[in-house]
């Protein structure tokens, strides 16, 4: 069975309007550490999300965490 309805559009979150800021590659301050932002993503809650990396590390970071503790 296949459904023939339109796709709704959804309209962006302020989350993510907010790290539209950061270039993907930039490198930022987060709490004290450098790292190069990697990408932005959507966790399975639907918050937006940055992946940070560093020589050491990679990690996924909802949005309201990055924001607040990020420093360009």
């Amino acid at each position: 069975m296949v459904l023939n309805q339109a796709m709704e559009k959804i309209d962006p979150q302020s989350d993510h309007e907010k790290l539209s800021r950061f270039a993907l590659g930039q490198r930022v301050t987060f709490k004290g550490k450098p790292y190069s932002l990697q990408r932005r993503t959507t966790l399975a809650s639907g918050e937006a999300a940055v992946v940070l990396q560093n020589e050491k590390e990679q990690f996924v970071i909802g949005a309201n965490q990055f924001l607040a503790g990020v420093q360009a």
